[in-house]
């Protein structure tokens, strides 16, 4: 699951930490928004906190951005003090307002988990500099994904997903995508893509070339005059005049179609990327399956490399002690492996890889489950 590192949520007192280190503009406004992105992601994820009516529910992915239209229904409790912090606090429900006179407090729009009490001890630990109390009293939010964990007995992988590599360049980029793991709904769009880009590119350089010519008309016209004068003959301006035009002509049409062809190539982009999105959860339940056979994998062959790198190493230690049997002290079969340090070391490098990759790969433990079928979602969803 993806989350952000700097949200995070304290069960106990009812309050989000936003963490704005490294941001010039530091704003309760700003530390609202960074939160509604994190309920997003939540509610993508399907882990938002239970019984919460904080979150809008309008934000949205718009291509490779993101939008948050409105903030959450969250209020500003407090903000570490110093020039320097970029810590916020934000509780549950929409700010509280004082009646003038009457004192009475009023809050638009409430929320069953705020917490008055929490929300004043949060604001007493970071005014008086506890952070690191208030960040024991936190957990990631949304909750995070522990590291990815391999297939049980008897779990199988999803089937392989297959396709013809997408691998092309046009218009000054570079598109490249895999043969393997992109979702069967996803392919022909990308495959579209593809064509109408690499023709998109042709009619461009056809239009250029028109341009190239009407441009160079003028000049190459007089040429030819001066050629014909010398050798005694007219020019036909007449002639040569709807030669311009029409080269002119030419190079408009060309540049027209061109153009049409750039908006259906936006058009076929925004295709691909409304397919990803309408696949997403399934293609990361996939990809978590996957991950996890991987890793499966990985651990196979680590034992496998483990045993045969001792076996080495006994191989060599005998080496040594049957060449010498003695070593110092009289003892027998006393020599060790000169391979020891070198393999204890490889043994090390190839687990900090595995643990590496099943770190980087937590964000899929939420969805590495068998994927459902797109209708039998719907199915269910609408039951």
């Amino acid at each position: 699951m993806i989350r952000d590192e700097r949200v995070r949520y304290s069960p106990e007192l009812g309050v989000w930490t936003v963490d704005m280190a490294g941001m010039t503009a530091v704003s309760p406004g700003q530390a609202e928004k960074i939160l509604g992105w994190s309920m997003f992601l939540a509610r993508e994820a399907e882990s938002g906190l239970e019984g919460c009516t904080c979150d809008p529910g309008d934000q949205y992915w718009d291509g490779p951005e993101r939008r948050v239209p409105t903030s959450p229904h969250g209020h500003f409790v407090g903000q570490a003090r110093g020039a320097d912090s970029r810590l916020m606090v934000i509780g549950h429900g929409s700010p509280v307002t004082v009646a003038p006179g009457t004192g009475q407090e009023h809050q638009g729009r409430q929320c069953p988990l705020r917490n008055v009490d929490g929300e004043r001890q949060a604001k007493e630990l970071v005014e008086r500099g506890g952070l690191t109390e208030l960040w024991d009293l936190t957990v990631a939010f949304p909750a995070g994904a522990g590291p990815l964990q391999p297939l049980s007995t008897g779990e199988e992988a999803p089937k392989v997903w297959e396709a013809e590599p997408v691998d092309f360049r046009a218009g000054g980029l570079r598109v490249s995508v895999p043969a393997r793991h992109v979702h069967p709904a996803v392919q022909p769009s990308l495959a579209a893509y593809r064509d109408l880009s690499l023709k998109a590119a042709e009619l461009h350089r056809a239009a250029q070339e028109a341009q190239e010519r009407a441009a160079n008309a003028p000049r190459e016209l007089r040429r030819e005059a001066t050629q014909a004068a010398i050798h005694g003959r007219a020019t036909d301006a007449a002639k040569a005049a709807q030669s311009i035009r029409d080269l002119e002509l030419e190079a408009q049409a060309a540049k027209a179609v061109a153009d049409g062809t750039e908006d259906a190539l936006s058009a076929t982009r925004a295709a691909v990327v409304k397919a990803v999105e309408g696949n997403r959860a399934e293609w990361l339940a996939y990809l978590g399956g996957q991950g996890r056979a991987a890793l499966g994998r990985l651990d196979a062959a680590l034992a496998e490399l483990d045993a045969a790198l001792g076996d080495l190493v006994a191989v060599d230690a005998m080496r040594a002690n049957v060449e010498r049997p003695l070593a110092a002290g009289a003892r027998l079969f006393a020599q060790g492996s000169a391979l020891t340090g070198q393999v204890n070391a490889s043994r090390a490098a190839a687990r900090e890889v595995r643990t590496k990759a099943a770190e980087t790969l937590a964000p899929l433990s939420r969805y590495a489950t068998e994927p459902e079928a797109k209708a039998a979602r719907k199915a269910k969803a609408t039951a």
